[in-house]
């Protein structure tokens, strides 16, 4: 009997334990389910636009000679702080501030001033988004198209460590300098809809340990985790000038 009673013990134990682990759960307030239903018929429309320090591969594929790549191995270009690349034949061009599909109809413009037919495709190689906190596999998840979503990025990253709170996860945009910070509850159903879950390049998320109170939604309240953050980026950058 005591056997029985102790095992019965241990598994409400466990039970109780798991249920910080599930995700997605039904929400009790089911107003907020048919919102995110309404929410996920309108989709957001994100075209990145190149910025300077990005890094593109351009290639003119009848003319691999005037392509960014080369036989030393080199890949790409950087975008130079005024926002102009060079570019053999055609010169110095403004390209910041286009996105990818603009950027490519005005090379390609440029091109068949001296070229016949001349066929462009560009593309930014250094598009990504950082995972930090609370997942098996914290650091960098490069990013091929303009955009990707968070449960995707989690995974790639081996998911959550035990530690993790699912409920507080918190997506900041916009840098370090002017941050937007958007907080995702993944133990509710009501957060599966596409706005709330998009990441866009550059994008930080950070998953926060169980013993990390909820902060205060104002920016003012995530300072120090904005600090941590940036301590972070400043040791990374450290760590490759070093290693240089």
């Amino acid at each position: 009997m005591k056997k029985i009673i102790l095992m019965g013990i241990f598994l409400f134990f466990i039970g109780c334990s798991n249920k910080n682990y599930i995700l997605f759960q039904q929400d009790t307030n089911t107003t907020a389910i048919k919102t995110s239903k309404k929410q996920n018929q309108t989709e957001i429309v994100y075209e990145y636009k190149i910025m300077p320090g990005d890094i593109l591969s351009i290639t003119i594929y009848n003319h691999p000679e005037l392509s960014t790549a080369s036989k030393e191995g080199v890949s790409g270009i950087e975008v130079y702080k005024d926002g102009t690349i060079m570019l053999p034949l055609i010169g110095k061009v403004k390209i910041a501030g286009l996105t990818k599909q603009e950027a490519t109809l005005k090379l390609q413009k440029l091109y068949a001033q001296y070229l016949k037919k001349p066929y462009v495709s560009v593309n930014v190689l250094n598009k990504k988004i950082y995972v930090l906190g609370e997942v098996k596999s914290p650091g960098t998840v490069p990013l091929m198209g303009d955009y990707t979503n968070l449960i995707d990025v989690i995974s790639q990253k081996g998911g959550f460590t035990d530690m993790a709170r699912r409920d507080h996860i918190l997506i900041i945009s916009g840098g370090l300098k002017h941050p937007v910070i958007k907080q995702v509850d993944l133990t509710k159903i009501s957060s599966l809809n596409y706005n709330n879950l998009i990441l866009k390049p550059n994008d930080i998320v950070y998953v926060q340990p169980v013993n990390i109170k909820p902060l205060d939604v104002k920016v003012q309240g995530y300072m120090p985790i904005l600090n941590f953050i940036n301590t972070l980026f400043g040791t990374f950058a450290n760590i490759k000038y070093i290693s240089k």
